[in-house]
């Protein structure tokens, strides 16, 4: 007897690889990309009103 996934237990899995993904892409904008004007990783930005930080 060959038992398969069903499409209801793949759901959750995909859900869990797309929200790491996300957090994993949101790290790297922090951490790796730079601000235009002051040339600091975005983490360390100053340039950039609080909201902004806590949407990155």
């Amino acid at each position: 007897m060959v038992s398969g996934m069903r499409h209801a237990e793949l759901l959750p899995a995909i859900c869990a690889a797309i929200a790491v993904e996300l957090a994993h892409l949101r790290w790297i904008l922090l951490t790796q990309w730079k601000c235009r004007s002051c040339t600091e990783p975005h983490l360390h930005c100053d340039c950039k009103p609080a909201w902004v930080k806590l949407l990155l």
